[in-house]
């Protein structure tokens, strides 16, 4: 792994500590501030954005990790043909050493005067020069033996110096390489850790500020609620069903579901009458079959099933009104929502109203 290479990697996470520094340092600011779950969510974003670059910058650095665990693998490799040609060299000046002093031991057995016997017995001059031409060959042959020991211990010298910087080479390529790749990491989970902390917080916030809408919601839509002073009977306790279903305001919709946490449209309104003791249907159609009036919307009193059908016998929608009219109702919509207060849902256009 290169200088530069390793430069910029600290760079770029000493950059990233900074942010992470000031994201942490933003928390005790915003509490003097008294944050409200936007705030949160809006902190939330920012640390999640940084996540999502300090991991694309982990990435990078784990991949440099990996390259920096094969430059490790390459250098104790290095290592080894380092090692192999320090002993081959070893083994052939244990040769070379062995060959001169098996001469050196002949020629200290036969005496120096062998050689001038063997000049000197020379029966003709071509056998002289023969004689000579052999010697001179020998004592070269000797100074090369000489030569190539010196230059055998040179490279075994050099073999030894390359092995001591390929080890050296290799783990600093390690170590840095483990050093950034926990920095990242590091990095990483302590925004992690924040992020959690903020989501953890936005949403108790936003909980709490859900709640605080419903209750400002059901109070106006009480307050919006009228008695009826016309000739029918009056809804049995109209106020309670009309507090009761109200006061579901913001649970699911669910298909078949009958309270106390989730419901459908007419699951909303058989909950609604029984905690007063009334037992309704629990389907459209059924609920219109069952009413003791059905009146025009126009003629609703709070209490009162709005009821729509879709012409099919069994399908339809219904709420309940919280106004005379019915201009004012809660209900449980469709898949996706939550039970509401008047909407503008053209599809919820009742065109009854059913008094049980």
């Amino acid at each position: 792994m290169s200088e530069s290479t390793r430069g910029l990697d600290r760079r770029t996470f000493l950059t990233g500590a900074a942010a992470l520094g000031a994201a942490v340092l933003l928390k005790p600011a915003l509490a003097f501030a008294e944050p409200t779950a936007a705030d949160k969510l809006a902190e939330a974003d920012a640390v999640r954005a940084r996540i999502v670059d300090m991991q694309a910058q982990l990435d990078v650095v784990t991949e440099q990790y990996y390259k920096a665990l094969d430059e490790h693998a390459a250098a104790q490799q290095a290592v080894a043909d380092a090692q192999a040609r320090i002993d081959e060299a070893t083994a052939q000046i244990a040769g070379l050493q062995e060959k001169l002093g098996s001469r050196a031991r002949s020629m200290y057995r036969t005496g120096q005067s062998s050689v001038l016997d063997f000049i000197m017995g020379a029966a003709t001059f071509e056998e002289f020069a023969q004689n000579w031409d052999l010697l001179e060959k020998l004592n070269d042959n000797d100074a090369s033996l000489v030569q190539q020991t010196k230059d055998l211990r040179a490279e075994v010298e050099a073999a030894k110096a390359e092995l001591e910087r390929q080890e050296q080479i290799a783990a600093e390529a390690a170590a840095e390489a483990q050093r950034i790749k926990e920095d990242a990491e590091r990095s990483v989970a302590e925004l992690q850790a924040l992020l959690a902390q903020l989501d953890a917080e936005a949403q108790s916030l936003l909980a709490q500020e859900q709640e605080a809408a419903r209750q400002a919601e059901i109070a106006a839509a009480r307050s919006r609620s009228y008695g009826y002073s016309g000739t029918t009977s009056p809804v049995p306790s109209q106020g309670s069903v009309v507090d009761y279903a109200l006061s579901r305001i913001g649970c699911p919709y669910v298909w078949g579901a009958a309270g106390p946490d989730a419901f459908d449209c007419s699951g909303l309104v058989r909950w609604a009458y029984l905690q007063v003791g009334m037992s309704l249907p629990h389907q459209t159609e059924a609920l219109y079959n069952a009413a003791k009036a059905r009146l025009p919307v126009s003629q609703a009193q709070p209490g009162d099933v709005l009821w729509v059908g879709y012409g099919d016998g069994c399908n339809g929608h219904v709420g309940i009104a919280c106004n005379a009219g019915g201009t004012h109702y809660v209900h449980a919509p469709t898949f996706g929502a939550r039970v509401r207060d008047t909407d503008g849902l053209g599809w919820a256009g009742f065109t009854h109203a059913l008094r049980f």
